[in-house]
């Protein structure tokens, strides 16, 4: 998966370097644009089409405060449902994630590229709808441990880090493409009665005693200007 997130990185960026590369000459003073990226992370819509029972939605946007320095925000919803042999239940719920990039790369004259690394603080509130359960026992016969009984956990939250290295390449004028691989550390969550979170919405799956989580997330974003300063 890493080779693979490398190898659209360093593609995406010679293909913008290339049709950008006669966009200012040397005899121009070189300005640095200020503004807010507003964008949608397609990684849930490509989802929504490979998985019939979810639906998800993230709108992200970062503002550019310093030359290499961007607060970014990310705001979602997401409605999944899992149904296996043991379990049957849906989770909703939205989230909210706040933090900063910090731009590691050295663009080529005129070029607003980014190459980053980045934190974000989520938070999430959620619901949990069990549908039915089985009881595992040794000697089954005819589903008799098969229990259809709904219940409902309602407001419950959690918290977790988020670690992010990613890139913004531009596209066209003030057109963005990004792609950014997650690394997730749990915090606190509520811990519904007689069952467990094993999908919270912004964090992805939870496993049992592990409070690590991964994702790929693959955005497109615009740029409004806002205004311009010389480049140091």
């Amino acid at each position: 998966m890493l080779k693979y997130f490398i190898s659209i990185l360093l593609l995406t960026n010679s293909l913008s370097v290339f049709s950008q590369d006669e966009i200012l000459t040397d005899s121009i003073p070189l300005k640095t644009t200020y503004g807010i990226k507003i964008g949608i992370d397609l990684s849930k819509q490509l989802r929504m089409l490979t998985e019939s029972e979810y639906k998800g939605l993230v709108i992200t946007a970062d503002y550019k405060i310093l030359e290499r320095l961007f607060l970014a925000t990310e705001f979602g919803n997401e409605n999944k449902k899992i149904e296996n042999e043991v379990l049957d239940f849906s989770t909703n719920g939205t989230f909210l994630k706040l933090g900063f990039n910090y731009n590691v790369y050295n663009n080529m004259k005129g070029l607003e590229n980014e190459i980053y690394v980045g934190f974000r603080y989520g938070m999430g509130k959620f619901n949990h709808k069990l549908n039915s359960y089985t009881i595992y026992q040794l000697d089954q016969y005819w589903n008799q441990n098969l229990v259809n009984n709904i219940s409902d956990y309602k407001n419950l939250n959690a918290s977790w880090f988020e670690f992010v290295f990613g890139f913004n390449a531009q596209i066209v004028n003030n057109l963005y493409m990004g792609l950014s691989l997650r690394v997730n550390r749990l915090l606190n969550q509520d811990m519904p009665e007689n069952f467990s979170n094993l999908y919270i919405p912004g964090f992805n799956k939870v496993l049992e005693n592990n409070n690590f989580g991964v994702g790929i997330s693959y955005s497109v974003f615009y740029h409004i200007p806002i205004f311009k300063k010389n480049k140091k």
